[in-house]
């Protein structure tokens, strides 16, 4: 949550930017106006737009002013610019390629966590598991056990840059847990048991020192993830 007047002012134009209501180009008013349009002093507002700035939502220009930059611009790791994504009202493309983010790493951290993980680890796995088979039946600690579960993992592979890219996208994650829920929440009992199967397959593939397998039952999982988005979207659409 916003701290002060400067992040509440960063906040709204930041999500106004991310989710398109401002688009590429425009140009944002002046800082004197600005702080009369919002009520607040120029230093909130300049602050504000420095935020922006850093985060490469804008650029200023002496003449023109400051304008609105396109997403190919942005600096997309940024925790703000992915919650600002992960909240807008149809979140699905994002979420997709968030998704394929995680084909991309998780992979590879779960072989590595095969060969690299401690018992220490590995009793952590199987608690964060036990975890999430309890949360079965409340979908509000669904997702935090999820996420728990995946960051047990992580710790398991021993690799800190794997770690700190993860951490950066937990909010865009737990964002998109959030959405698989809501279609999970359909016929729940034998999607949730199938989720829950093949979980237990990739930890299952961890205890037994098998890399590739771990490979390849955490491909299946997040493939999994991917049909549940698409579902999400489908469903919002009406296709």
């Amino acid at each position: 949550m916003p701290k002060n007047l400067s992040d509440q002012l960063l906040h709204d134009l930041g999500e106004r930017i991310v989710h398109g209501e401002l688009e590429p180009g425009h140009v944002l008013p002046k800082v004197e106006t600005l702080s009369e349009m919002r009520g607040v002093s120029r230093t909130v507002v300049r602050e504000a737009l420095k935020g922006l700035s850093a985060r490469r939502l804008v650029v200023s220009a002496t003449r023109t002013g400051t304008i609105v930059q396109p997403p190919t611009e942005w600096l997309w790791w940024d925790p703000d610019i992915i919650a600002w994504a992960s909240s807008a009202d149809d979140p699905r493309l994002f979420l997709l390629q968030l998704s394929e983010v995680r084909l991309a790493m998780e992979p590879a951290a779960v072989r590595l966590a095969a060969l690299n993980a401690t018992e220490e680890d590995i009793a952590q796995m199987e608690h964060a598991y036990l975890n999430l088979e309890k949360a079965a039946e409340d979908n509000g600690s669904w997702a935090e056990a999820d996420a728990e579960f995946h960051a047990s993992i992580l710790e398991g592979s021993h690799n800190q840059l794997m770690k700190s890219l993860v951490q950066t996208l937990h909010i865009g994650l737990l964002q998109s847990r959030h959405k698989t829920i809501e279609v999970l929440k359909q016929n729940p009992e034998s999607r949730k048991a199938s989720a829950l199967y093949m979980h237990r397959d990739v930890l299952d593939a961890i205890r037994n020192r098998d890399p590739d397998a771990a490979y390849d039952r955490m491909r299946e999982l997040l493939h999994s993830v991917v049909a549940l988005i698409e579902e999400y979207g489908a469903q919002r659409h009406g296709s």
